[in-house]
């Protein structure tokens, strides 16, 4: 295994884990306040929307100053933001700790994905990439259940202390990120002089961002991103809807360990998924369609089978993100491209679930999650290019 993806791998684990290991708790996080749900929610969307907010940007990022120095500020920024959350109590604090640390997710998922697009192997590896990508959301919410007795934070503290492992393994293994990086500020100090050649292949960051954004709404609106992207949206944010409501909807019948068994079968099913969709031959239309309607029976069934219903909606996250990126890869391999793709993921995890809990006070939790499944149901008549 080359030392990059030895990077990668060994990071996803950490990042998603922390990511994880605050939704079994979410109720004990908001406090008890008088709008728990409200507030949980205002938790759990944090991180989705600092990375829907800063995919797209790092995506362009790290087009410019390469893969592996954009995927290492990630893993920073997530052990820093999972650090805040475990030493401080309050809400608002938590719900900017979670921006931070979802902002660190997007700067990490775009470089990661770009860098595994480009390998001879990509299908292969990003089966296995998903993998432990899965195996760190399951670990994560399954320890915050399991540990939830010796302390409501416990798992959280234990996947900061990881992330803060694997960005000190990264810094290690590629020290020349900070090297390079230190060189080119001096050199653009030491001289003050620059040719127009040099000046126009220097366009300013934000002058690029706003070009690309430009170009990010022509490919939105174009017609075969734009359904990839509408997909992303609708399946995930279904998905996340459930997840970040179901610890306040199950309190009455599920303990902590039990709750927390029940959401990490999702990550276990779609760890099983993406290995799978990675070596079928089927193409990522098929893979998407499956993976569609494995998650909609999953919402279906989550008030009568919680552990099965967890596990089907896995199975189809697990199984429709491989579909999705390598219909993404048929377009462009780039960091921007990968990074505008997760921020259909992370628009749907970060909106949804707020916009869900505006109906949350006119009806019940069952008739909001079948609402969401019926919707995500449409998009199996979309026909993506």
């Amino acid at each position: 295994m080359n030392s990059r993806k030895l990077i990668l791998y060994s990071s996803v684990f950490a990042v998603q884990g922390l990511c994880n290991a605050a939704i079994p708790v979410l109720p004990e996080l908001a406090g008890g306040s008088t709008n728990s749900a409200a507030a949980s929610n205002l938790i759990y969307s944090g991180y989705f929307l600092g990375a829907f907010l800063t995919l797209l940007p790092f995506g362009i990022l790290a087009d410019r100053i390469g893969n592996l120095k954009v995927a290492g500020l990630g893993i920073l920024l997530t052990a820093l933001s999972g650090l805040a959350i475990f030493l401080s109590g309050n809400l608002w604090v938590l719900g900017i700790s979670r921006f931070v640390e979802g902002m660190g997710c997007g700067a990490f998922f775009p470089a990661a994905f770009s860098m595994i697009a480009e390998w001879k192997d990509s299908k292969h590896s990003l089966g296995e990439f998903n993998f432990l990508l899965n195996a760190g959301l399951a670990a994560g919410v399954l320890l915050a259940g399991l540990l939830a007795g010796q302390g409501i934070k416990t798992a959280i503290g234990i996947f900061t202390l990881l992330a803060g492992l694997s960005t000190a393994f990264l810094l290690t293994e590629t020290g020349e990120l900070l090297t390079s990086g230190g060189n080119a500020i001096k050199q653009s100090t030491r001289f003050r002089k620059v040719s127009p050649a040099k000046r126009n292949q220097g366009m300013s960051f934000f002058s690029e961002l706003s070009r690309q954004l430009k170009k990010s709404c022509e490919a939105l609106f174009g017609r075969s991103f734009g359904k990839i992207w509408s997909t992303s949206v609708l399946l995930y944010g279904t998905t996340g809807l459930l997840t970040a409501n179901f610890p306040e909807y199950s309190a009455d019948f599920l303990t902590k360990p039990e709750l927390g068994i029940a959401i990490s079968a999702s990550y276990l099913a779609a760890m099983l998924s993406s290995l799978a969709a990675g070596r079928t031959k089927a193409g990522y239309k098929t893979i998407i369609r499956v993976g569609i309607t494995f998650a909609v029976t999953g919402i279906l069934l989550s008030v009568k089978l919680p552990l099965l219903a967890f596990a089907l909606i896995g199975a189809g996250g697990g199984a429709a993100v491989v579909g999705l990126v390598t219909a993404v890869s048929r377009i462009s391999s780039s960091g921007f491209a990968m990074g505008l793709f997760n921020t259909g993921i992370y628009a749907g995890l970060g909106l949804v679930p707020v916009l869900g809990s505006l109906f949350l006070g006119h009806f019940s939790y069952e008739e909001v999650f079948l609402g969401s499944a019926l919707a995500l149901l449409l998009m199996l008549f979309v026909k993506i290019d």
